[in-house]
C-alpha cells in the first residue's frame, strides 16, 4: 500500500478539553487533515462525567474525529475505595478490552497504516497490546510530564514496557528525548524529536489590542509548575523600578485563589491584574499590546514539569521576547538571550534580574523580538507535520 494511508491518533487530550497537549494534538490533526484520523472520548475519566461541549467542538472541526465512551478506565475513587482490588476485575479490565477492540475495528475500517498512542502513562498498556497482537506500526507520543513525574497509579508501571513494545516514539524536546534514553533505556535511533508547531496564520506581529499601560504578559494553565506565584514575588521585587509596567496574568487553573491572595498581599497589588480564560482573538491581542512576556515555570519535587512551552513560540511569533525557566523543555523553546532569557524558576530574584534586563534595556529587547519572531516563523504547524509524517513512515 501506499504511504498516504490514514492514520490513527489514539489519545485522550483532544478539545475542548484546555491545555497545551489538546491544543497540540488538535493542530497536528487540523496540518495533517484528513489523512490523520483520531480517536478519543466524550467522557471526562478524572470525573467520570461527559465532556462539556464535546458535540460542538467536533462539529468545526476539519480532520476525522471519533468519539467513545472511555479511552482508559475512570478514576471514580469513592468507588474504587469501597471494592478494593476488585476494581481491577471489575473496572480496569473491561475497559480496557472494550478500547481494544473499539482501536481494532476503527484501525481495520479505516485501513490504518500505523496506529499512534498519545498518552504514554494512560494508554501505554494500549500500545503493549497493540504490539503484541495486531499487525499495525505503533508508534508512541510522549510530551514530558508523563516521561519524567515519579506520581502517579499502577499504570505507570508500564511506561518502560510500552516504550519497548512500541515501534518508535516521538517526542516533543531534546530534555523528553534525553529522559527517554536515559531513565527508560530507549535507543537514540527509534526516538524522533518533532517539536510542536506555532499557527503563523494567527500568531503575528502588531498590536491588535490596546491597554492602557505597559504590561508584562503571563498566560498559562494556573498550576504550580508554570511559576506564576514566583513571577508576582518577583514583579514585587522590581515595581518600584518601573511604576508605569503593570503585570497581566491570563488563565484559570487550580492555583488561582492561591495566587490571588499571593497578589493582593503584594506590594504591587494595585499593578497586578487577572484576566481569567480569554478567548483566542483576545490571547492574540494581548500579545500584541504587552511589553514583553514571562512564563518561568519550574521542576516540581515529583518532576512534573514543561514538556516544550509552545506558548513561548506563540509569544515570539507576535514580536515579543520572553523569559522562561530553565526546566524541561522550555530550554528548547527558549533559545537563552537569543529569542529571549532563560532563569531559574524558583528563584524570584532571577526572574527579577530577567525583568529587569528587558525592561531596562530596549535594544537588547528589541534585538530578542527580532530574533524570536525569525525563528518562530521556521517553525510553523506545516512544517511539524512533515516531521511527524516522516516519523510515522
Amino acid at each position: 500500500m501506499s504511504d498516504d494511508r490514514p492514520i490513527l491518533l489514539v489519545a485522550n487530550a483532544l478539545p475542548p478539553l484546555v491545555g497545551g497537549t489538546p491544543m497540540v494534538y488538535d493542530r497536528l490533526a487540523r496540518a495533517c487533515a484528513p489523512r490523520l484520523h483520531v480517536l478519543t472520548a466524550w467522557r471526562d475519566a478524572d470525573e467520570g462525567k461527559p465532556i462539556a461541549g464535546w458535540r460542538e467542538s467536533d462539529a468545526g472541526k476539519s480532520y476525522p474525529i471519533h468519539r467513545i465512551a472511555w479511552l482508559r478506565p475512570p478514576r471514580i475513587e469513592a468507588f474504587r475505595r469501597r471494592i478494593g482490588l476488585l476494581d481491577l476485575l471489575l473496572v480496569d479490565l473491561p475497559v480496557m478490552l472494550y478500547v481494544l477492540l473499539r482501536v481494532l475495528f476503527l484501525a481495520t475500517r479505516i485501513r490504518a497504516s500505523a496506529i499512534v498512542v498519545g498518552e504514554l502513562q494512560g494508554l501505554g498498556w494500549l500500545a503493549i497490546l497493540l504490539g503484541l497482537f495486531s499487525p499495525w506500526r505503533i508508534i508512541l507520543y510522549t510530551h514530558g510530564e508523563e516521561v519524567v513525574q515519579k506520581t502517579y497509579n499502577r499504570l505507570a508501571r508500564l511506561r518502560g514496557p510500552a516504550l519497548r513494545a512500541a515501534d518508535h516514539v516521538i517526542t516533543v524536546s531534546s530534555f523528553t528525548r534525553d529522559r527517554l534514553m536515559s531513565d527508560f533505556g530507549v535507543a537514540p535511533e527509534r526516538i524522533d524529536l518533532v517539536t510542536p508547531g506555532v499557527d503563523l496564520d494567527r500568531f503575528q506581529p502588531g498590536t491588535v489590542g490596546s491597554d492602557d499601560k505597559p504590561f508584562v504578559l503571563a498566560v498559562g494553565r494556573l498550576i504550580e509548575r508554570k511559576g506564576f506565584d514566583r513571577l508576582i514575588e518577583a514583579f514585587a521585587l522590581i515595581a518600584g523600578d518601573f511604576p508605569e509596567v503593570d503585570l497581566v496574568i491570563a488563565g484559570k487553573g487550580p492555583e488561582e485563589q492561591r495566587l490571588r491572595a499571593l497578589a493582593a498581599a503584594s506590594p504591587a497589588a494595585p499593578r497586578i491584574r487577572f484576566r481569567g480564560a480569554v478567548d483566542d482573538a483576545t490571547l492574540v491581542g494581548l500579545y500584541g499590546a504587552c511589553t514583553l512576556f514571562a512564563m518561568p515555570n519550574r521542576t516540581l519535587p515529583d518532576g512534573d514539569t514543561e514538556g516544550f512551552g509552545l506558548i513561548f513560540l506563540e509569544a515570539n511569533a507576535c514580536g515579543k521576547a520572553v523569559i522562561g525557566g530553565r526546566a524541561g523543555g522550555a530550554t528548547d523553546a527558549v533559545v537563552d538571550g537569543v529569542t529571549g532569557l532563560l532563569v531559574d524558576g524558583d528563584d524570584p530574584a532571577s526572574i527579577a534580574a530577567a525583568l529587569r534586563r528587558l525592561l531596562s534595556d530596549p535594544d537588547a529587547r528589541v534585538a530578542m523580538e527580532q530574533a524570536g519572531l525569525a525563528r518562530a516563523r521556521t517553525l510553523g504547524w506545516d512544517a511539524t507535520a512533515r516531521r511527524f509524517l516522516e516519523a510515522v513512515r
